[in-house]
């Protein structure tokens, strides 16, 4: 978890327009989902709430929206992400939600952004559309 985190403090720094915080202590490979070019061009921002089911060898069997962004092409990035996380071997299948925010403008770090997740629910991910 600490990678990750260090990861994504090192892509804020360098000015890259997205960024996201670890997911769950189980994640192998998360990558973040993109902000799509037509909708930061449109200034599109939103929130919503994901359910990943995860099969017991880690991979992604679907996703479920809990909560839509407010913009299909949003829900849509998030979603084409989502499905390529990958975790790491489980006894069972089991389900990780997962709150993301698109937010219009630079890399900023805000409270939320640090608050520890209740069990069940993966870290925000914060989607931003501009570095620095």
């Amino acid at each position: 978890m600490q990678r990750f985190l260090h990861l994504f403090t090192a892509l804020a720094l360098l000015g890259l327009p997205v960024t996201a915080h670890a997911v769950s202590e189980r994640a192998m490979y998360a990558p973040t989902p993109r902000y799509p070019p037509e909708e930061r061009a449109d200034h599109l921002t939103g929130s919503g709430a994901f359910a990943l089911h995860i099969r017991a060898d880690g991979s992604v069997e679907r996703v479920e929206t809990l909560k839509s962004i407010g913009h299909p092409m949003l829900d849509r990035a998030a979603v084409v992400a989502f499905r390529e996380w990958r975790f790491h071997p489980h006894d069972t299948g089991w389900t990780l939600r997962v709150p993301i925010r698109y937010v219009d403008g630079p890399v900023r770090i805000d409270s939320s952004m640090s608050r520890r997740p209740t069990p069940g629910w993966g870290m925000l991910i914060t989607v931003f559309s501009r570095g620095k």
